[in-house]
């Protein structure tokens, strides 16, 4: 009695791999999502190539990504999380190392592919948001925001620490770096530290009492039963959760909602530097600082928004964040000074920071913790067109000779996402399937 009663009322371990998962999107999303855009310029000028040109190598990289996330999504409801993760970790270093050898357009396209576009998946949040939907339930969206939250820190610090580095070993040596940090930081780390679910140690979800709440089966007993259930049965079963997901009308109201808005954040990223650099009078260093800028209100935004989840209509939080990505376009557009510029970006960052956790928490509310992972790598699959923004944004910048109506057309795609929210039914707490 007095073990099992020492077991439930240990400090809750799902804290402890909050921790974790925002330390590891911290570090990956600095080598994804924060060094391409500051990098771009430099791109551009050592291969000869236009923004289109080069625009087409970032947009076919996050597709990739998109179109391979409903394969990871079900190894990741399948398989334990642990071995996914370093094997992503160490596969993403192996072409960071590889970076050393691009001399050409081509070959960046070869290595950013499979070692970043495929390899981001089984680092980025799609793993981390199954972690916490495993061990929290109640708080589920205030642990999506502070785990997912790594990526927005990382917005904040490391766009000018990548800049610094281009500037003084050069793109490729950062990459070096990159490829240390996932080595004897990240696969270390998650060896040790991640447990698939709160009753492989015995706790329960969000630390209550394990017989309050039972997780679900392991991933490890998962893919056990799954290998003695007849081959038929089994496929079955893989098939019948996808035509759920595909004829569920409230997870089409995800894809249309969010597959209006992402994609532009990305294109954000990628052009900001270019576009300050080259039709404004400031440096590829000042549009990193400006990064940061939307990095800090990200962290803002995945903290509000996960607090809004759990506490308010789901559509509201969806309405806020759209405001929030309008008024973001229309300080761009409006921009004469610097001023204006920070204004965009803290509120671009602050729609992106928020939409995560949004996201994750209605995808996890409609279909559950079990299935959760192969929805979320389903809707990611759907929405994979997005990506296309920033192939969009670099021809239409080259096409027009200016970024301004590439920048008019995202205030278009916020207005139709916003209308839409307005129309669709997304499910609030009270309507959450376990």
């Amino acid at each position: 009695a007095i073990e099992r009663y020492s077991r439930v009322n240990k400090p809750f371990y799902g804290y402890t791999l909050m921790v974790y998962s925002f330390a590891v999107c911290f570090l990956a999303a600095s080598f994804f999502l924060h060094a391409r855009g500051v990098f771009f310029p430099y791109w551009m000028e050592e291969f000869s190539v236009a923004k289109t040109e080069l625009s087409a190598v970032v947009t076919a990289t996050l597709f990739a990504g998109n179109l391979f996330a409903p394969v990871m999504g079900y190894l990741i409801d399948r398989f334990p999380l642990r071995i996914i993760i370093c094997a992503a970790a160490g596969f993403m270093a192996c072409g960071y190392l590889l970076m050393q050898r691009v001399d050409s357009i081509l070959l960046l396209l070869l290595v950013l592919i499979p070692f970043q576009g495929l390899a981001w998946t089984g680092v980025g949040p799609l793993v981390h948001t199954k972690l916490m939907v495993n061990w929290f339930s109640r708080h589920r969206g205030m642990a999506l925001g502070i785990a997912i939250m790594g990526i927005s820190v990382a917005g904040v610090i490391v766009p000018p620490i990548n800049a610094y580095l281009a500037a003084t070993v050069g793109w490729q040596n950062a990459y070096l770096v990159f490829a240390g940090a996932l080595l004897l930081l990240v696969i270390p780390a998650t060896l040790v530290l991640v447990r698939q679910h709160p009753s492989d140690i015995g706790q329960g979800v969000d630390g209550d009492a394990p017989q309050s709440n039972p997780a679900p089966p392991s991933a490890e007993a998962s893919a056990a039963t799954d290998r003695e259930t007849p081959h038929s049965a089994a496929a079955g079963s893989v098939f019948s959760a996808y035509r759920e997901f595909l004829t569920s009308k409230a997870f089409w109201s995800v894809v249309l909602t969010f597959g209006l808005m992402n994609g532009v954040y990305s294109a954000m990223a990628t052009h900001l530097p270019t576009y300050m650099s080259t039709e404004l009078d400031y440096t590829v260093s000042d549009a990193a600082w400006l990064l940061s800028v939307a990095g800090g209100f990200a962290i803002g935004g995945k903290v509000v928004f996960g607090w809004m989840m759990d506490h308010l209509p789901a559509k509201v939080s969806v309405m806020v964040g759209v405001t929030a990505y309008i008024g973001s376009t229309i300080a761009l557009l409006a921009a004469d000074s610097y001023v204006w510029l920070v204004l965009a970006a803290a509120l671009f960052g602050l729609g992106f920071g928020g939409m995560i956790p949004v996201r994750s928490v209605v995808i996890s509310r409609i279909f559950g913790a079990a299935k959760f992972s192969r929805a979320n790598g389903t809707l990611s699959f759907l929405i994979a067109p997005a990506t296309l923004w920033v192939f969009i944004t670099g021809w239409i910048a080259d096409v027009a000779g200016t970024y301004t109506l590439a920048f008019q057309i995202w205030s278009g795609a916020f207005a139709l996402a916003g209308l839409v929210s307005l129309v669709v039914r997304l499910p609030d707490r009270e309507d959450a399937v376990t």
